[in-house]
């Protein structure tokens, strides 16, 4: 063989792979088909069909990557099986899980970060079959609420106009959706739209409006009666409950204080009537003592006053339980000595 033709076959072998890769996986993630989940499920996403089927047993290796957008020219590598060297048919890398006997490719938990476009390569030994799928995660919606934003009252013919809005505290790209129970359609035209405009009366006392909260995941709905709504005033409720309490807060001001004056008045009165002892008073007892002559023993007559001596005793009167302060009291004594 010429050696020219022997340099364009081995050529042509070599760029043979990246033809088929490139004509697999270039322009045809844009056609990739939507499989959409749950956020925070188990996900079960194939990777699979007729043609990769057929090239299934042909195959010695499978390639499987993820990019966050068909455009992106990098690609994260999620896992490499080698088919000739597998001893078993599932496979765990990075968080994944493959299943070889399905082409099926496992998520525990799912995350944003999960999202994206996935393709798998089926190598052949001069053939690239590819095969791709976009995954989309949806967060499930909660229960709508609704909210009044804006009420006018019409007291002439009795009948109020609303602007009411309808919102979720989860989930993302929500559609909303209105109707009245027992009724095809509303009065105002608010389809797809979180906002609804009516004007009621008497007469729609009764009726329920439904607001329904939905994402391509899950659906949520919730019935009102918005007569009840136009019933009171919300400005005019709003200036009676905050008279009610600064009222209420005066009342219970006004009993503090009563209660502290009454608490200091029995604090006193108490102290009054438990007045400490006061202390006794000092009282001068005076004595007189006759004293006999030791020195000299003389018949002589008794004088007409006989000599005394004067004894001053100071005594401690008791404390009366009175609380009244005795008066001072003076005792004379006289006391006459035995001769010796």
């Amino acid at each position: 063989m010429d050696p020219k033709e022997l340099l364009s076959l081995s050529l042509l072998l070599f760029l043979s792979p990246a033809f088929h890769l490139s004509n697999a996986t270039g322009g045809s993630q844009k056609n990739c088909p939507v499989f959409v989940q749950q956020l925070g499920r188990d996900v079960l996403l194939p990777l699979t069909d007729e043609q990769i089927n057929k090239s299934m047993n042909k195959s010695n290796r499978i390639l499987v990557m993820i990019s966050k957008s068909p455009e992106d020219s990098v690609k994260r590598k999620i896992m490499s099986l080698n088919l000739r060297e597998r001893s078993s048919s599932d496979y765990v890398e990075h968080g994944y899980q493959f299943h070889l006997e399905n082409l099926s490719l496992g998520i525990l938990g799912s995350k944003k970060e999960h999202e994206g476009w996935y393709s798998m390569n089926l190598e052949e030994n001069v053939q690239i079959h590819s095969f791709c799928v976009q995954l989309k995660l949806y967060e499930q919606v909660s229960t709508p609420e609704i909210q009044v934003l804006n009420r006018t009252q019409e007291n002439n013919n009795g009948t109020c106009s609303l602007t009411i809005a309808c919102t979720v505290k989860q989930g993302d790209h929500v559609t909303y959706n209105w109707s009245e129970k027992g009724s095809t359609h509303l009065p105002s035209p608010a389809n797809s739209s979180h906002l609804l405009f009516l004007t009621l009366g008497p007469q729609h006392a009764d009726n329920f409006y439904i607001c329904t909260a939905s994402n391509p995941v899950s659906s949520r709905s919730q019935a009102f009666n918005l007569w009840s709504r136009c019933s009171s005033d919300p400005t005019e409720s709003r200036q009676w409950g905050l008279y009610s309490g600064l009222l209420l807060g005066g009342i219970v001001g006004v009993i503090l204080v009563l209660e502290v004056v009454i608490l200091l008045w029995r604090r006193r009165g108490k102290a009054k009537h438990f007045q400490p002892a006061k202390e006794g008073k000092s009282l001068t007892i005076y004595a007189q003592v006759q004293k006999s002559d030791t020195l000299q023993k003389k018949p002589d007559p008794q004088p007409t006053q006989e000599p005394c001596t004067t004894i001053y005793v100071a005594a401690t009167e008791p404390v009366p339980e009175s609380a009244q302060e005795p008066n001072p009291i003076t005792v004379y004594a006289s006391v006459t000595l035995p001769e010796s």
